[in-house]
């Protein structure tokens, strides 16, 4: 599977000719909803982790749309010691 939609309506992917909103941002268009690929969405998962808090918001979703992509792959690197 190359993507997966978060319930609440984030798609992340594993594609690098797919838009995403970190580092492809010019390739989002509007009206098209919030994509990430799946290396930023783990960089916002790191910067939660790290104390940014203003990203805390989109955490459940992004956790939700990894798993869905990648199943029980991506939960060990997930933990926060």
């Amino acid at each position: 599977m190359d993507y997966a939609m978060s319930p609440g309506g984030l798609m992340v992917h594993s594609r690098e000719d797919w838009p995403c909103a970190c580092c492809r941002p010019h390739d989002v268009a509007d009206g098209h909803g919030f994509c990430l690929c799946a290396k930023c969405a783990r960089g916002v998962i790191q910067r939660v982790a790290a104390g940014f808090d203003g990203l805390r918001g989109l955490l459940d979703d992004i956790t939700d749309a990894l798993t869905l992509l990648q199943g029980e792959r991506f939960l060990p690197s997930l933990a926060v010691n």
